[in-house]
């Protein structure tokens, strides 16, 4: 799955809250241009997305970063599905307390306890229907996931994944997924499914994957894990006081919001439920949060960050089943992948980097100064990241490249030098993927004939007073004080 949120709408009239805003009048006018909904959605499509994740903010129209009318909802399907796409709805709460008479729903106060006559989440339950009776007629729009029996469900995503009701438990919580899944096939003969959008910083119950996981992964109604902004409900995030300035976390904290996610994420894939990556070129509340303190962090409206959307991109691999973008154009957040006066076409570019490749295999794109450079992918890229990738081993300066009977990528960790390698990973079938670098590397390029050596077996190793690698035909080692490695040929 390749997803993409997409909130249906006008733009509202939260307009001085963006920090980021949209160049083209398509993406601010989508009802009272009817035509615009086919351009929009093909440009989803155009950015390899498949799936279009529908949000209309559960009950609160006002919360909306766009107005919805009665033609919202409607027009999201009959252009999704002019443009070969599919939708899986989220369904989000909401609740007023200075406008009491509005309708109001929380997830965490529905579930998972009964509260009326004996049903589960019924709140929950009766949103399901308002999804089947927009669908009906259209089901085959609606996404299908496989649950782990193999059996295709409708897919739900569910936001903010948590419960006040008190004496909630792990069985509990994760058991009732799979009942309110056959209530909703009894009242409407649909087989559902759900994506959970687990959230910290709760004052109740909470899911974990060491806590939970076990019993998530046992309820065939749980189809992933599929965080939005998960980053934000970590306790990482660094923020300015209530009305005060917001903090820019890319000054001093982004490699610990990206440390955070990627263990989060390879924590829940340990469960074996599968993970769909959640992915944002950045998120800039400075205003939506700022009576509650706010900070910001990769893109935002002051300047284009790069390091942010690396990072999540180097996020892909085995251990993620799917890929969701947050958001197209969520603009309030300052995180909208539409172009912008802000980036022009930077993040809707990387967006399709991104989406491009299978997110289930190790393939990345890798951005610098706002521009597409190098992509570094497969077994290459797997050993690049297990080496820490930009940050612990460099940064790719070329595309993968033949070398000899397999493959190299090279790289460099000297910003002064962005096109200069001082690194480089070789691939073959027979020998693997292994790196060299310093100056065993410069001693293996200045060899008039490689092949006499072969290529690395395995990745360069600190000896007892300098450092070697292996080849297949023999070894360099290097000594401090030289300016070149010492070759011994196999016999």
């Amino acid at each position: 799955m390749k997803g993409v949120y997409f909130f249906a709408g006008e733009a509202a009239g939260n307009l001085h809250l963006y920090t980021t805003h949209p160049l083209l009048a398509d993406d601010q006018h989508w009802n009272s241009d009817p035509a615009s909904r086919n351009r929009v959605m093909a440009r989803i499509a155009a950015a390899h997305a498949n799936t279009v994740v529908m949000s209309y903010w559960g009950d609160m129209p006002k919360w909306s970063p766009m107005a919805l009318d009665g033609s919202s909802l409607p027009g999201v399907l009959g252009a999704a599905e002019v443009n070969g796409l599919v939708i899986m709805p989220a369904i989000e709460g909401g609740s007023d307390p200075k406008n009491p008479r509005t309708r109001q729903w929380q997830f965490a106060t529905d579930f998972p306890s009964p509260s009326v006559h004996g049903q589960i989440a019924p709140g929950l339950i009766a949103r399901i229907g308002r999804l089947f009776r927009l669908f009906h007629d259209k089901m085959h729009l609606w996404a299908q996931l496989y649950d782990h029996a193999g059996e295709p469900r409708y897919a739900v995503q569910l936001l903010h994944v948590w419960s006040s009701l008190p004496e909630t438990t792990d069985a509990a919580f994760a058991a009732a997924f799979t009942h309110v899944a056959k209530l909703v096939e009894e009242a409407f003969g649909i087989r559902v499914g759900f994506c959970l959008d687990v959230i910290g910083l709760q004052p109740g119950f909470m899911a974990s994957p060491h806590g939970t996981g076990a019993d998530l992964r046992a309820e065939p109604a749980v189809l992933a894990i599929n965080g939005f902004q998960s980053e934000v409900f970590s306790d990482k995030v660094l923020t300015g006081p209530k009305m005060g300035p917001p903090v820019d976390n890319n000054a001093s904290n982004l490699e610990t919001l990206a440390d955070w996610k990627r263990s989060a994420l390879l924590d829940w894939a340990a469960t074996g439920i599968p993970v769909l990556l959640d992915v944002s070129n950045g998120m800039d509340g400075r205003y939506v949060w700022r009576e509650v303190g706010s900070g910001f962090w990769g893109d935002n409206r002051d300047y284009t960050e790069d390091r942010w959307r690396n990072w999540v991109s180097q996020l892909k691999g085995p251990a993620i089943a799917g890929i969701t973008v947050d958001t197209w154009n969520g603009y309030t957040e300052g995180y909208a992948a539409v172009p912008s006066f802000e980036h022009g076409d930077v993040v809707t570019r990387w967006l399709a980097d991104l989406l491009e490749p299978d997110p289930r295999h190790y393939s990345h794109m890798h951005y610098r100064s706002g521009a597409a450079t190098h992509r570094v992918y497969g077994a290459i890229c797997q050993k690049w990241v297990s080496l820490g990738a930009d940050r612990g081993f460099g940064f790719p300066t070329s595309d993968e490249i033949p070398a000899l009977d397999g493959r190299v990528s090279y790289f460099s960790d000297d910003p002064s030098l962005p096109q200069t390698p001082n690194k480089a990973i070789y691939w073959s079938e027979p020998t693997g993927a292994h790196e060299i670098h310093g100056w065993i590397a410069r001693t293996y390029w200045d060899l008039p004939d490689q092949s006499r050596l072969g290529l690395p077996i395995d990745d360069q190793s600190t000896t007892g007073i300098g450092a070697i690698s292996r080849f297949a035909r023999g070894t360099i080692e290097w000594f401090p004080g030289q300016d070149h490695g010492h070759i011994t040929y196999s016999p």
